[in-house]
């Protein structure tokens, strides 16, 4: 359409001015995405929906949003609009960026390079990742190479990401939700010998599964959390497979959700044989 048409639709009403050059139909029912969109739209095509927003989109654990509307452009742009959070970068590879349905978004690689950029807590950006590693399990070897390339051209960014890679054993099996990588944070701050991750005893004709396992001390610690524990079906299993491990050797420490956020002392105190 021409000027004079969109002016018309403005002035009757069917056209409501979003961004400039950036209208909606009245009454489409507004939305986050949609707001993406437009966003996506007014910064053009040398832009992508990043960071949080991305994270959002791809539902990586611990991020929320928030309704928050960020991209990233390497495109120049003066004057940005109220509500859009708009970063500039001087990459923004075709790998580095595709479409998610109708919104152009960085890929979850990317997505974690740039999100320790904008989240103060590295333990979000740390569940995020963990996430995208159950997804992908090659992600792990691809980001690594990817920010040791980033390195050697003197881009030193990414610092919070670079420190969980290089933190993390390339060979662990990711955590199964974030429960599990908090908890593994925690560990790891207490300075504790890490465990093994997701280690399989044999129990009679059936193998359990324990989420961190420290096999020389033949000790286990699993965190408990309603959401995977609250229906019939899974209350029988966990009393069985408790009931099972109590004719071996193994100790399992029991963690609840509410201990790891705000009693962590308590839980520090069920693992004696890891102070050093």
């Amino acid at each position: 359409m021409g000027r004079a048409a969109i002016q018309y639709r403005l002035g009757s009403g069917t056209l409501v001015d979003v961004h400039p050059r950036v209208y909606r139909l009245q009454g489409a029912p507004s939305s986050w995405e949609q707001k993406l969109k437009a966003a996506q739209l007014w910064a053009g095509p040398s832009s992508a929906i990043s960071h949080r927003s991305a994270a959002g989109l791809w539902r990586l654990d611990g991020v929320d949003p928030g309704g928050i509307v960020e991209l990233t452009t390497t495109a120049g742009r003066s004057a940005v609009p109220e509500g859009i959070v708009l970063h500039r970068s001087r990459l923004l590879t075709p790998g580095d960026a595709g479409w998610l349905g109708p919104l152009r978004v960085t890929g979850v690689a990317r997505t974690l390079m740039d999100l320790g950029a904008v989240v103060a807590d590295p333990a979000v950006v740390e569940a995020a990742a963990e996430s995208a590693f159950r997804r992908d399990s090659e992600l792990f070897a691809r980001l690594k190479r990817r920010l040791e390339d980033e390195a050697r051209h003197g881009r030193r960014g990414f610092g919070t990401l670079r420190d969980i890679i290089d933190l993390r054993n390339p060979d662990a099996a990711p955590t199964e939700g974030m429960f599990e990588t908090l908890m593994e944070r925690r560990l790891r701050q207490w300075g504790f010998e890490m465990p093994v991750r997701q280690y399989e005893v044999k129990v009679g004709g059936r193998v359990i599964r324990i989420d961190f396992a420290w096999v020389r001390l033949l000790l286990g610690l699993e965190p408990r959390g309603l959401q995977w524990h609250w229906t019939r079906e899974a209350f029988q299993n966990d009393t069985d497979r408790s009931n099972d491990l109590a004719l071996t050797r193994w100790r399992i420490v029991l963690v609840t959700w509410w201990d790891l956020l705000h009693n962590p002392n308590k839980v520090r105190a069920n693992l004696p044989e890891l102070e050093r």
